[in-house]
């Protein structure tokens, strides 16, 4: 099944012109630079010829995974390396491997980060690999997450559809009735929970987390980025961003959303722990994160989809999600596709992965319901079945989002924005704004063509 991509186009000349500036800048010449389409299809392995593919990932425990691929193929052997997180140093390092010419066979890049990839042309197009031949095995908004300018440039391996998870047990104290059916609700229950509690909380306000905000506005019906005729356009200030931005502006002003305990402190663990804080809205993988911090409570927690902006109307969002990408240049492109697809769709992979990796949600909805996760009511989830809850979502996940060409900076400038209005008592949307203007003056700096769309 070929996907049709080229609704996720990016500029042509825009990457080429950018790249050969970007890779000199980090000081030299990458191997093998220029459009991936223009570059030689590197033959595959002969039969005879016994090779080792290099994994750079974050995830410590890969290498477990990946023997149990070794133990079947004994003439393609994987060795999982692992590195930092990529915004942790990973990508600096995976870009340093490019200039010096010893990148890894495969890398682990999250899908906000394959634009910046393509930028210095620093992806393979695995379509040239064979990658298409498998594309109906995944979930398709994973998919096209890695769909470029008519190109293929990662297999999806993780990803966060976002989900609400709340406690039951301090819902039915605070008198509410199960999780709010819409953001409207939401804020009563907000306003209900400050008013039953001295010091307690629906959730704490994740000021200035860029990953959090994406998802809430890519689930409100948002388009952050876009390209027509050839030119980039930014748009932070599309009517379901301002939505987003002044709803939860209006509950921060209000004082009925926890600011003392910024998420990933410990008085928030603790908060979520002792009922302080009753709900976080996060990616899936967050059941993990829960069920490490309170092992020994089970049948005090629940999860549901997301409130909904309009009643009749279902849309979800993501938070996180990653690829197994092949780096310009990598000398055995076709081989690395092949185990890269093995460990996306094979299901010992895929549950390996849940168990010694502690992935969020596989790249399809089908190996997750068959999947270690899958054991039917969970007890811990107070009997739900967790594994379907999720996998329903997932069906209302837009492949549409784009990501834009420079999102680690983006991601900057919203939090800077983001902080400085929480802590001056300033307007959300005027912090979209600074951020938009920021954002399209970096994909300036790139040589690419850009326009506020607002």
């Amino acid at each position: 099944m070929k996907v049709p991509l080229s609704r996720r186009g990016l500029l042509r000349a825009g990457l080429t012109a950018s790249a050969v500036g970007s890779v000199a800048a980090l000081g030299g010449c990458a191997a093998t630079v220029g459009p991936a389409e223009t570059r030689p299809v590197v033959p595959p392995k002969d039969p005879d010829e016994h090779i080792t593919l290099t994994y750079w990932s974050w995830w410590p425990a890969l290498q477990a995974v990946a023997d149990l691929w070794n133990a079947d193929h004994p003439d393609i052997q994987v060795r999982a390396v692992t590195i930092p997180g990529g915004l942790d140093g990973g990508y600096a390092k995976m870009f340093n491997s490019l200039v010096a010419g010893n990148q890894p066979d495969l890398a682990q890049v999250e899908f906000f980060q394959i634009p910046s990839f393509l930028l210095e042309n620093g992806l393979e197009d695995l379509s040239r690999y064979g990658a298409l031949e498998h594309a109906d095995r995944y979930d398709e908004w994973q998919w096209l997450q890695a769909s470029y300018i008519g190109g293929h440039y990662g297999i999806p391996v993780d990803s966060g559809p976002m989900m609400y998870f709340y406690r039951d047990d301090k819902y039915r104290e605070w008198g509410l009735d199960g999780p709010p059916a819409t953001w409207d609700e939401y804020a009563e229950a907000a306003r209900r929970v400050a008013a039953a509690e001295d010091g307690a909380a629906i959730e704490t306000f994740p000021v200035g987390d860029a990953d959090w905000l994406a998802g809430m506005c890519m689930q409100a019906g948002a388009q952050w980025f876009g390209t027509e005729d050839g030119q980039w356009s930014v748009n932070f200030l599309d009517d379901a961003s301002v939505r987003v931005a002044e709803f939860w502006e209006g509950l921060v002003h209000e004082g009925v959303l926890n600011l003392t305990h910024p998420v990933w402190s410990t008085g928030w663990f603790q908060g979520l722990q002792q009922g302080r804080i009753g709900t976080w809205t996060v990616g899936s993988w967050g059941d993990a994160i829960i069920r490490g911090n309170d092992p020994d409570e089970p049948g005090r927690w629940k999860v549901a989809g997301l409130p909904q902006w309009d009643p009749g109307t279902r849309r979800e969002g993501t938070w996180g999600g990653s690829a197994s990408v092949v780096l310009t240049g990598a000398p055995h492109p076709h081989e690395a596709v092949r185990f890269a697809h093995w460990l996306s769709t094979d299901q010992r992979a895929v549950d390996a992965m849940i168990t010694e990796c502690g992935i969020g949600w596989a790249a399809s909805t089908e190996l997750n319901e068959r999947s270690v996760r899958n054991q039917g009511p969970d007890p811990y989830f107070s009997d739900q079945n967790y594994t379907g809850i999720v996998a329903e979502a997932t069906e209302y996940i837009s492949g549409d989002w784009v990501w834009g060409p420079t999102l680690s900076a983006t991601k900057d400038h919203i939090g800077d924005a983001f902080g400085a209005a929480v802590a001056d008592g300033t307007s959300f949307v005027d912090a979209l704004a600074t951020a938009q203007e920021n954002t399209v003056r970096d994909i300036r700096a790139k040589g690419l063509s850009v326009r506020s769309a607002s």
